[in-house]
């Protein structure tokens, strides 16, 4: 089977979930065009006053909302188009039907992962971008990838790895994001300084690299260099569960 045929196949079978990706990144858009519209300054950004002017509270923390899911939508792209990207053929018998011709899992399901990568990137490297001109007035620069890339390498390899196992990885690895988030907010609100030594350690050393996500998504809010230490990093995180992924994908009983 040809990469081009696998590209075909993967996109087809996951088109209702890019659709509704596409519909929820309009509906991001249409929200950013409406805020604009009833609140955008002389300067291309958002001016806060006019909102709170036309909504009061309500609509100033629902902007505040929108803002932060914006961020978050590319761990929901990811999740959502990798979710049974092994699993669901194992439940339905078609890993088993792969097994028995000559033909190699790790390839097969490698370039599936890679199209599925490539297409939550592609999502997002598209609205973050026009979101930031609607909102700001202005891109925020190649700064957006780097987060953009960062977020889907890293729950891309989790979402993988745990499809090998389960079928349950996108509510498993949904989970442990909101987990990582909880447990980054009290590490570095220092709640957690009287924690037995090497628990906190350890603890952040399974969890998805929320701390490097925060500097790296910091840098991109204020502006300011990027902290590539961190990146690469959380780049290596995700890589190494996507090679763990592949080793299990290679042994595992269809």
């Amino acid at each position: 089977m040809t990469t081009a045929t696998i590209t075909r196949l993967v996109l087809t079978e996951r088109a209702r979930r890019i659709a509704g990706l596409i519909i929820f990144a309009i509906l991001f858009i249409a929200s950013g065009l409406a805020a604009r519209a009833v609140a955008g300054g002389n300067d291309g950004h958002i001016e806060m006053d006019q909102i709170f002017q036309a909504g009061g509270y309500p609509l100033v923390s629902a902007l505040l909302l929108m803002g932060w899911l914006l961020g978050r939508f590319p761990i929901i792209a990811t999740l959502v188009l990798l979710a049974g990207v092994f699993s669901a053929d194992r439940a339905q018998g078609y890993a088993r039907v792969y097994g028995v011709r000559p033909v190699s899992f790790v390839r097969l399901y490698g370039v599936r992962c890679l199209i599925l990568l490539a297409t939550a990137f592609a999502l997002n490297a598209i609205l973050l971008p026009v979101f930031d001109v609607i909102m700001l007035g202005a891109w925020n620069g190649p700064s957006t990838l780097v987060l953009i890339a960062c977020y889907v390498i890293v729950y891309g390899g989790l979402v993988t790895l745990l499809s090998v196992f389960t079928r349950g990885e996108a509510w498993i690895g949904l989970a442990l994001a909101i987990a990582a988030m909880v447990w980054d907010a009290l590490r570095r609100a220092d709640v957690l300084a009287q924690a037995p030594p090497g628990i906190k350690e350890a603890v952040s050393f399974i969890l998805p690299p929320q701390g490097p996500l925060f500097r790296i998504e910091t840098a991109f809010g204020e502006m300011t260099p990027m902290p590539w230490i961190d990146v690469a990093y959380v780049c290596g995180y995700g890589l190494v569960l996507l090679l763990a992924a592949a080793v299990f994908v290679a042994d595992r009983e269809v």
